[in-house]
């Protein structure tokens, strides 16, 4: 789903209802009326989480209802965003971000002085258990007590945003947007706010540090090579080998000195390699890098290079002359 509206061409009515399709728990009150005023929105669903950009010339609180559990990410680009979470007040603005979790807060206002704009991520509260419970065994959302105020100058922050900003590329650039691409940045986003950002679990975050073992780490690399023809996420690679995704970084780092995603990237080209170098191979290189993969190819044969010193397409031709020779 991706709904693109501005008052350029629809009422406010269908932007509101929108909103409610995208948003049914979540109430939007006009502060000065329904008078003419100019805005934007842009929204889409995917697998796990919602996601909307919106800019409005008028003020407006976006009132809440107490259902499904939900961790929401507010990103401001213009303007400020306030709430009441945990009984006190937060106002954030374009350097930071807000996180709440809907049943801490009862209403969000928008305001700006002409212009308010931010962007919002709504992720499902099966979404963030999964990642969740990939790092603190037994954690919910309503124990983590995630700090409201996630502050975007350092260097979680800038990642914050620029995942953020890529999640916003993919939801508006048909040929991007897929539910596995949407998923695996989703899930990028959680891992990123539950290990860089303060939270009522952080000592537990220290202690997982020491938790993975080698078998554990050997188990990882045994899915990882029995699965890479997937398209695998590190929490799916950690539940196989029963350890944390943070446990899972970790102990790659300690026992093979490399990260789990550079280790899968490093054995997957491998395997094309394998299988580019083979005289029996009759695929074309998009579909072995396809195969083991790789779904963008500049990104494919630039890594090649750097691997091999020479292009896949180079690989196939070697193999094919050899092949002739032996004929």
């Amino acid at each position: 789903m991706f709904t693109d509206l501005s008052s350029r061409d629809q009422s406010f009515d269908r932007f509101l209802s929108t909103f409610n399709r995208l948003v049914p728990h979540a109430r939007i009150d006009l502060d000065g009326g329904g008078s003419a005023f100019r805005w934007r929105g842009q929204f889409a669903a995917t697998s796990g989480f919602s996601w909307w950009d919106v800019e409005s010339e008028i003020d407006w609180t976006c009132r809440l209802s107490h259902g499904k559990e939900r961790l929401g990410l507010v990103l401001p680009s213009a303007g400020t965003v306030s709430g009441r979470i945990r009984d006190r007040p937060v106002v954030i603005d374009r350097n930071s971000a807000l996180a709440l979790s809907v049943p801490e807060v009862s209403s969000i206002a928008y305001a700006g002085r002409g212009r308010h704009a931010h962007v919002t991520l709504e992720f499902d509260v099966a979404t963030v258990h999964r990642v969740l419970s990939g790092n603190f065994e037994g954690a919910s959302l309503r124990s983590i007590e995630l700090s409201p105020q996630l502050d975007l100058a350092g260097p979680a922050g800038r990642m914050l945003t620029a995942l953020a900003e890529a999640v916003g590329a993919g939801m508006r650039d048909k040929q991007l947007r897929s539910e596995k691409s949407m998923a695996l940045l989703g899930e990028a986003i959680l891992q990123l706010v539950f290990l860089n950002f303060p939270h009522g679990l952080s000592d537990r975050q220290r202690h997982h540090l020491r938790d993975a073992t080698p078998r554990q780490i050997t188990e990882a690399v045994d899915f990882m090579r029995a699965n890479m023809h997937q398209a695998l996420t590190m929490s799916e690679v950690a539940q196989a080998a029963a350890i944390s995704v943070r446990s899972l970084q970790y102990g790659f780092q300690r026992f093979r000195n490399v990260t789990p995603l550079a280790y899968l990237l490093q054995i997957r080209l491998e395997a094309a390699r394998a299988e580019l170098s083979s005289p029996l191979n009759v695929l074309p290189v998009r579909d072995v890098a396809l195969k083991w993969g790789f779904a963008h190819m500049g990104r494919f044969a630039a890594r090649y290079r750097a691997a091999y010193g020479e292009a896949p397409s180079e690989t196939a031709r070697l193999a094919r002359a050899a092949k002739g020779a032996h004929a």
